[in-house]
């Protein structure tokens, strides 16, 4: 009994066997590559890039056990970006001097007796300090109220405690004596608004 060949195929199958298995192997693996490429290939060819800025970030966080998933969604590209708050800031309030500190002026230009007496009384109960005098005509068409430097946020209150319009102030003259009757100048130095009465008595 040849005992050798219990084991052992005389024919060299084994060797045989093992090479076909290798080379079946191998084919696998070639096969396998080839695949994995067309795979790769297509996802690039029909999906383009992908930038990781248009699709967004998901976290996965895993605690105790339990997985969390978080998604940020990037920001659209086409959305304008949102204006910053504007911050507004309110005007100063006009701060303007009591009436007993201001003294005004009230010149008659109409030549109608009493009127500017008259009108200068009405502003003493306004609380304005107050002279009447003549203008330095009699004849002037408009009423006006003028005021010195730093004195027209005053000279407004002054027009309406006169039943007039703001509109009817403006900036005195350099010398503002000039509008008054000579007579009267000395008196009238030194005041800070001056009321001229004229022919359109929108002052009264």
């Amino acid at each position: 009994m040849n005992t050798t060949g219990r084991y052992a195929a005389s024919d060299n199958s084994f060797t045989k066997s093992a090479t076909t298995a290798a080379a079946r192997g191998g084919l696998l693996i070639a096969i396998a590559i080839v695949v994995g490429f067309l795979l790769l290939w297509r996802g690039f060819d029909s999906g383009g890039t992908i930038n990781a800025a248009d699709e967004g970030s998901t976290t996965t966080t895993t605690v105790n056990g339990t997985e969390t998933t978080t998604t940020t969604e990037a920001p659209d590209p086409n959305e304008t970006d949102p204006q910053p708050p504007t911050s507004t800031t309110s005007p100063a309030p006009v701060v303007v001097d009591p009436p007993n500190s201001v003294k005004v002026v009230v010149m008659n230009g109409r030549g109608e007796a009493g009127l500017a007496g008259r009108r200068s009384d009405h502003l003493k109960t306004q609380g304005y300090v107050s002279i009447a005098v003549n203008a330095v005509s009699s004849d002037q068409a408009l009423s006006r109220v003028y005021y010195t430097p730093d004195y027209a946020d005053e000279a407004e209150l002054v027009a309406v405690a006169l039943n007039g319009a703001p509109t009817v102030t403006e900036a005195a003259p350099t010398d503002p004596l000039t509008l008054v009757s000579e007579t009267y100048r000395e008196a009238a130095s030194d005041y800070h608004i001056y009321v001229l009465l004229g022919a359109d008595a929108v002052l009264g």
